[in-house]
């Protein structure tokens, strides 16, 4: 309850979020895009625009970017929640600071080290 509020933003910002079946998708005026929820390898605040914005990071396909303040994204909250081992108060934290330079929030752990040979 208490961190779905901190979560939420005003909902007038440019575009809509839509979340379904483990899918987000962003539908912008000039932007947009669709990631997989299993599939994202990075979650970061981007503080460099205004508002801020979500940068959901897939291999294969462009960053899609989120301002904070679109319409549906608290829904997101329960999304990005869902993401294993992503620490909600940091995440909210981050959302409520003022600084101007980019966080990743979360990013998934390799299943094994990149240094690790095949043979």
């Amino acid at each position: 309850g208490v961190q779905r509020i901190r979560f939420r933003k005003t909902g007038l910002g440019a575009g809509a979020v839509q979340i379904d079946e483990g899918q987000i998708s962003y539908f912008g005026p000039l932007t947009g895009g669709v990631v997989a929820l299993r599939e994202i390898e990075r979650l970061s605040l981007e503080r460099g625009n205004y508002p801020a914005h979500w940068k959901l990071e897939q291999p294969g396909q462009q960053p899609v970017l989120i301002p904070v303040n679109a319409a549906g994204a608290d829904g997101l909250f329960d999304a990005f929640a869902a993401l294993p081992g992503l620490r909600t108060e940091r995440m909210l934290a981050e959302l409520s600071d003022d600084k101007t330079l980019s966080v990743v929030i979360w990013e998934r752990k390799p299943l094994r080290p990149r240094t690790a040979l095949l043979h």
